[in-house]
């Protein structure tokens, strides 16, 4: 079969086409030929070294796809089923798996990286972690799990975001940020979308942003604070990491909540302690996602509600190209592998 892996880390260049043996699902696994794949930040991180992974290394962490077969003594969609690929692997077995959060697994991992991943045209999983689409078209189910669930997990499950939101949302044009605008407006909240290149505004505005802002511009938490008659946001969206830090707590409104869930720009940042105690602000953060929080975009994306943007559509071979684009930050959605 066809492969578009690494074998050793580094650039986007180390990203190269192989034919390799078909995969056989052994215990409790089946195999899934892949009709989509989504490319996220994580696999750039992985590919540059970030996270450890056995080499030669398949990446892939968003797979939608159809049940080839499964392995022995597994349970899951029929073959021939069009499934969805949970990313998140867990043991389900310990606490925090008990307690419905195989994302906070103490053995967690994600699909891609800990094992190989949907960058092939042939992939085996854990049967369990299989979601029928049901109805759902599988380029639009490949771009949901590591956007669209992540961002139900921090905005919804976490935040609780709701009519009475102002909910402003770093990088609005990209996979997470173009997830975040779309997921606060079906709660009825009003978003600022905070983006880099002023190109991008209109793209955002279609996904139903009210307010753009430049989020390189000096005034950037003035102009939030004027566009909140002064209060300020009651929901920051973090995904940035170290570098927006200080600006998101400066741009929270008394009693406001800030959800984090990602570093791009590095993972250390100073906070003034005083405004997190005085105002009563609340710092939530949200990783992966929940089995509940998958299943609830998957049923958006059936009824039309939410709506990933994809931005590229690109074979195998482009993985290269596409790990270029990301790097790059012209995206706007997301960009899909198809093998």
């Amino acid at each position: 079969m066809k492969a578009a892996r690494y074998h050793s880390t580094g650039g986007p260049d180390v990203l190269v086409e192989d034919d390799i043996p078909e995969p056989k699902p052994v215990e409790g696994e089946a195999l899934v030929r892949v009709i989509a794949c989504g490319v996220n930040r994580i696999d750039v991180w992985a590919r540059g070294g970030r996270y450890k992974t056995t080499l030669p290394h398949i990446l892939g962490t968003d797979i939608a796809g159809e049940v080839v077969s499964l392995g022995p003594g597994a349970e899951g969609p029929e073959k021939g089923t069009k499934v969805l690929v949970r990313p998140i692997l867990s043991d389900g077995t310990c606490i925090y798996c008990r307690r419905g959060r195989p994302n906070l697994c103490v053995n967690r991992g994600f699909v891609g990286v800990a094992t190989d991943g949907g960058y092939a045209e042939l992939v085996r999983v854990p049967a369990a972690s299989l979601l029928p689409l049901d109805g759902v078209d599988a380029e639009v189910a490949a771009a949901l799990p590591v956007n669209f669930a992540t961002v139900w997990n921090a905005l919804v499950s976490k935040a609780s975001v709701g009519e009475q939101d102002t909910v402003l949302v770093w990088g609005a044009a990209g996979g997470l940020g173009h997830a975040a605008v779309q997921v606060a407006k079906h709660r009825g909240a009003k978003v600022i979308a905070a983006v880099g290149d002023a190109r991008k505004g209109d793209f955002v505005k279609a996904l139903g942003a009210d307010y753009v802002v430049d989020s390189r511009s000096r005034d950037f938490v003035e102009q939030v604070r004027s566009i909140t008659e002064g209060l300020g946001a009651s929901v920051v969206f973090d995904h940035v990491g170290g570098d927006t830090w200080t600006a998101s707590i400066d741009c929270l409104a008394r009693g406001g909540r800030m959800v984090v869930l990602g570093l791009t720009s590095g993972p250390k940042s100073e906070v003034d302690v005083r405004r997190v105690y005085q105002d009563e602000l609340e710092i939530l953060g949200a990783y992966g996602q929940t089995s509940e929080d998958l299943k609830a975009v998957l049923q958006l994306a059936k009824t039309g509600r939410l709506s990933p943007s994809i931005f590229r559509k690109l074979p195998l071979s482009s993985a290269k190209e596409a790990h270029e684009i990301i790097e790059s930050r012209e995206v706007q959605g997301k960009i899909l592998l198809l093998p």
